[in-house]
This record gives structure tokens, C-alpha cells and sequence, in this order.
């Protein structure tokens, strides 16, 4: 006979066999995306700077995720840039998870079965496995805390012993900290004291016991507003009320109403049964614990429906909701259907194949996740095949890279180390500074996609007429630009940094041109659109701000070797007409910048 700590035991192990096995593939992969940021900051911070970039809000630029930043210092100072340890670290987190569901299902059901069939089912589901895969993804961490949190919150509502709702407490500053998702975990422990638990207690006591999570609401949400107020992310993209959300809302429903995945229109289709299903059962049976389940899941994806993207990996708290109600199901049908003999075996068998069926499906999601790793590091494994080091004081400047810079640079300091480092004309409005560096190098991409360099030659002189900063008769003020060289070889191109800014609210979109003209007044090459290849119309430049515009003129494989000059003007492409230079009395003194002389070598 089989005692209950034993079949206990038994469950943690194959809960434990099936999550090892499943993501054994996430030990080979390599870091993706933020990865690269978070770890360049943790090997170049001093603690006190670590400390202070995550934990003091006015360095904040995108969000307010302390424990995040505190997991990969931890795991930098243990693992360094050997990325297993960190994929390792997150399958522990996750089978962590899967634990934690098993015992709040179990505590909350008291049905031993239900609870091994939800963190079994959920083990190994693909739709999330991304965020299991992806050391830079906060939400693992975050449904930890979260999981902690609901769990000695079930505690103390059914002991009513207080150092249960202390924990609980700890468990939502701790997931609050690690991902904005944590907002709605108040909420979360209001629906189970209010319907699974159903705790008889007076209102004020009832004020009383979530006042504390008042009082954090107070102070959290004054900072988060500032903080996304100067986000890069907000006010690039904006989270609001748009057409997108009723259509990310009724997509997140779908991928948790089938969480394996189903093909249009039968995913809504299904969606459709499902709801249907689960509103008898709610209204018809009045079933509260199904009526929780269903404001939890769509309370845990609520917060991202603004977004302007769906991603699957922002279920993996969500998903489950589900992976409660299917066993919650199979619990039903085992219960009716017991006198079948046929019952058990065919349950069983079906399990097998889910589980067999789902760790398939995690390991594609794992090699497509491999892939696309490895067409964000094309630029970066380019360049290192070429170079297998470079001297202290290394600067790389990219030119519209395709991957972002942030990460790009990541990836250069864990390949060489501290004294490189990477920027480029899409990394803010800044200068390129260029000459600041002992070495420093051009990085573009010619017609092909391929990195192609440019060394900065240190000694650089050119002139212009007129002389730098001018003013043209729009509020327009081209005040410096910046070259690699003054001389260029036929299989390479001119790339020229200019710096604008708006001195005013400009009313018009202006196109930059910009003109390689020989000794005979030919144009050899050139280039005309809008500032930072049409990303940065003059419209839209908010006075004051410095505009970086990188152009960049392929060179003619017949240009003869010789002397040539750059032309750069502005003009209004509905006219035709080209903007004028005006000196300070607003006479004009020119309609271009000639920039001399460039050499073109063999």
C-alpha cells in the first residue's frame, strides 16, 4: 500500500522527470535579445551602480524590475557568460512553478489527482515554453512570487494564522518588483478570498486585511506612471485603447480555450464551445471555483492586451487556468465513468500522448528559438570571424543595424570583453564621436546585408562652405557632421553622420540630399530621402533634440581614383525648391553644404 507522502513523493519526481526531459533541449541554447543588455550591465556595473541601475527609479527608462536585475547579477557573478547556467536556472524556476501549482491546486481541491493532472499538463505546454527558454523573460520569476503569494494567502485564510498573510505580502512586493504583471495580484487574492474560500468576515475587517496592499498601490502606481512616462518602449509604441485590444483580448482567449494550438477558424470555433461551455457551467451550476478560473486567466493577460503584438509567452501564468479545468474535467468524467473499465487505461494512454506530444513541441519551439538567436548574432559573428580580438579602446559604430544596438553591444563585451564598445545612428540622439577613441571603426552593410567596415582614420581634415554650424530658412540648423576618412576605396561607400536639429516646430517634411560630385560637376553618386532613411520625418522633430542622419553612397565600381566632393541640401519635395542658407541677418548665403575633398583610391 501506497501511503499519501509516498504517492506525494512519486508525483514531485515525475512532475521533476517531465520538466527535466522536456527542456533538456533549453541547455544547449545560447542568449537571445535583452539577454545581452542585462549582461553587459552586470559585468561592467561596480555592485553600487548594479544597484542603483535597477533599484533607483530615475535611471528607469523602460520599467521598474529590481528582482529581475538581481537574478542575473546573482547569476553573472556564478556563471559568468556561459549561457547553460543561466537556461538552467529558469527550468529550475519552472519545475519550481509546476510545483507550486500542484500544491495550491492541492490545498485549495484537496483532490491529490487534480492537482498532479494540472502541473502535469502544464509541465511541458509549449505556448509558454519561450518564457522558460528566455533568461531576459521576467514572467517565470514573476509567477514564482506570484504562486508564493496566492499559496500563503490560501494559508492564512484557512488558518487564519498571521504569519501566512505576512508572507503573502513579502511574495506580491517581491513579484510587483519583478515584472508589472504583479499589479494585479491584489486583485488575484481578493477573487480567492471572495469566491473559492468564501471567507465569512465583516467589510471593515474586510478593508482592513487588504489595506496594505492600498497602501503599495498608493506609492507603486505614482512611480510606475512616471517611470513609462519616460519610456523608450511607451512613447515609441503607446498603450492604449486601439482597435488591437478587443483583437489581442479574443486572441489570448483562443490560445488558452486549445493552449497546443489550433488552426483558423477552428480556433475560434473552438473558443466559441469553450465559452459557451464554461458559461453553463458558471451560471447554470453556478460553479464558483470554474468562474474564479476564468477572471484569473484573463486577469493574468489583461495587462498586455494594449500592447501592440501578441506573444504567447505572456500566458504563462494565465495558462493555468486551464490546465485546472481540463483536470477539473477529467476528475468529472472519472467520477461518472468509473464503473467503465475502459476508463482508466484510456485516460492514461491519452495523458501519455499529451505529455509525449507537448515536450515535442517544446523541443521545435526550442530549435525555431535557436534559430532566431542565431539571425540576431549575423552581424556580430561576421565581424568576430574576422577579427579574433581587438587592442583596448575599441570603438564600433554601426550604421542601421538589424539588430538592436543594445544588444549587439552585449554581445561584443562577452566575445572581447570591457574594452570595446558598440553604438550606432539608431542608439539615441547622440553623437557618434567618432575620433574619442584609440581605435574606432564604421560598420555598414552593403547591398547584401553584409557587414562591411570603415577605419576612422584619427587625423581627418576636411572643409566646408559654408563653414559649420548654418542655418537655413526653415527652423532647420545643420550644426556637424562626421566621416570615417577622407578617402575611400571603389568596393566600399561614403558614410557620412550629419547632426540637425530643430531650432523650432517645423511645418513641413524635408528631404535630405546628398550628392558625390567629381571635378567636372557630375554627380556620382547619390542619395535622397528623409532624415534617418524616412524614420525621422522633420515634422516630427521635437525642437531642440539632435538628429543623427547617417547616409551612406556606395562608390561606383568604374569611379576613376581621384579627388571629389560632398554636397549636402535640404529641400521641400512638393515644391521641388531647395531650402536656403541664411547667415544670422537671414540673407541668404547659400542653397548647399560643399564638403572638400574626398579621395576615391585604387
Amino acid at each position: 500500500m501506497f501511503t499519501r507522502s509516498r504517492i506525494h513523493i512519486a508525483g514531485v519526481a515525475v512532475l521533476a522527470a517531465v520538466v527535466l526531459v522536456t527542456y533538456h533541449s533549453a541547455l544547449r541554447l545560447s542568449f537571445y535579445g535583452d539577454d545581452y543588455s542585462f549582461l553587459e550591465t552586470a559585468g561592467r556595473s561596480s555592485l553600487a551602480q548594479y544597484l542603483a541601475f535597477y533599484f533607483d527609479p530615475r535611471l528607469q527608462t523602460g520599467w521598474y524590475r529590481p528582482m529581475q536585475g538581481v537574478l542575473f547579477g546573482l547569476e553573472w557573478v556564478l556563471f559568468g557568460g556561459n549561457p547553460a547556467g543561466y537556461h538552467l536556472v529558469n527550468v529550475l524556476v519552472h519545475l519550481a512553478n509546476c510545483l507550486l501549482l500542484f500544491a495550491l491546486v492541492r490545498v485549495v481541491s484537496q483532490k491529490w489527482r487534480v492537482a498532479f493532472l494540472s502541473a502535469l499538463i502544464y509541465a511541458g505546454l509549449p505556448v509558454c515554453s519561450i518564457a522558460v527558454f528566455w533568461p531576459g523573460d521576467a514572467d517565470f520569476l514573476l509567477t514564482c512570487f506570484y504562486l508564493c503569494s496566492i499559496l500563503s494567502w490560501v494559508l492564512y485564510l484557512q488558518h487564519s494564522k498571521r504569519r501566512f498573510s505576512i508572507l503573502s505580502f513579502i511574495f506580491f512586493l517581491l513579484a510587483l518588483t519583478t515584472k508589472e504583471f504583479g499589479v494585479t495580484l491584489p486583485v488575484m487574492l481578493f477573487l480567492v478570498d471572495r469566491l473559492l474560500l468564501r471567507d465569512k468576515i465583516a467589510v471593515p475587517m474586510l478593508m482592513r486585511r487588504y489595506a496594505p496592499f492600498a497602501i503599495v498601490y498608493l506609492i507603486y502606481l505614482p512611480l510606475e506612471y512616471y517611470i513609462q512616462s519616460r519610456s523608450v518602449l511607451t512613447n515609441t509604441y503607446g498603450y492604449g485603447v486601439a482597435g488591437y485590444v478587443l483583437s489581442n483580448f479574443v486572441q489570448y482567449l483562443a490560445a488558452l480555450a486549445f493552449p497546443w494550438g489550433l488552426p483558423e477558424p477552428i480556433t475560434y470555433l473552438w473558443l466559441s464551445i469553450a465559452i459557451l461551455g464554461l458559461g453553463y457551467l458558471v451560471l447554470a451550476k453556478k460553479s464558483a471555483p470554474l468562474l474564479f478560473l476564468s477572471l484569473a486567466a484573463a486577469l493574468a493577460f489583461l495587462p498586455v492586451t494594449p500592447f501592440p503584438w501578441f506573444f504567447t509567452r505572456y500566458l504563462y501564468l494565465a495558462v493555468m487556468a486551464t490546465t485546472i479545468v481540463i483536470a477539473l474535467l477529467v476528475e468529472l468524467a472519472r467520477t461518472r465513468l468509473a464503473h467503465v473499465r475502459a476508463f482508466a487505461p484510456s485516460v492514461s494512454a491519452a495523458l501519455a500522448l499529451i505529455v509525449l506530444g507537448s515536450a515535442i513541441g517544446v523541443t521545435e519551439t526550442a530549435a525555431d528559438f535557436a534559430e532566431l538567436g542565431r539571425q540576431t548574432r549575423v552581424p556580430f559573428r561576421d565581424i568576430s570571424q574576422r577579427y579574433s580580438s581587438f587592442p583596448d579602446d575599441t570603438y564600433l559604430y554601426f550604421i542601421n543595424p538589424p539588430t538592436i544596438t543594445s544588444q549587439l553591444s552585449g554581445m561584443f563585451f562577452l566575445r572581447y570583453g570591457a574594452g570595446v564598445r558598440v553604438a550606432s545612428d539608431e542608439s539615441g540622439n547622440q553623437r557618434a564621436n567618432l575620433r574619442a577613441h584609440a581605435n574606432a571603426y564604421v560598420i555598414y552593410f552593403d547591398e547584401q546585408r553584409r557587414t562591411r567596415e570603415l577605419s576612422v582614420d584619427k587625423s581627418l581634415a576636411v572643409d566646408t562652405r559654408p563653414a559649420l554650424p548654418v542655418n537655413f530658412a526653415a527652423p532647420i540648423r545643420l550644426e556637424d557632421f562626421e566621416l570615417a576618412s577622407a578617402a575611400v576605396r571603389r568596393d566600399q561607400a561614403v558614410v557620412l553622420l550629419l547632426y540637425w536639429r530643430g531650432v523650432k516646430p517645423i511645418e513641413n517634411d524635408y528631404t535630405v540630399t546628398a550628392h558625390l560630385i567629381d571635378a567636372s560637376g557630375r554627380v556620382i553618386a547619390q542619395s535622397e530621402q528623409m532624415p534617418r532613411r524616412g524614420q525621422a520625418p522633420t515634422r516630427a522633430w521635437a525642437p531642440g533634440s539632435l538628429i543623427v542622419d547617417a547616409i551612406q553612397l556606395p562608390m561606383p565600381l568604374d569611379i576613376p581614383s581621384g579627388m571629389y566632393r560632398l554636397e549636402i541640401a535640404l529641400y521641400d519635395p512638393t515644391t521641388q525648391q531647395r531650402v536656403a542658407i541664411v547667415d544670422t541677418r537671414g540673407s541668404v548665403i547659400a542653397d548647399r553644404v560643399v564638403i572638400e575633398y574626398l579621395r576615391v583610391a585604387e
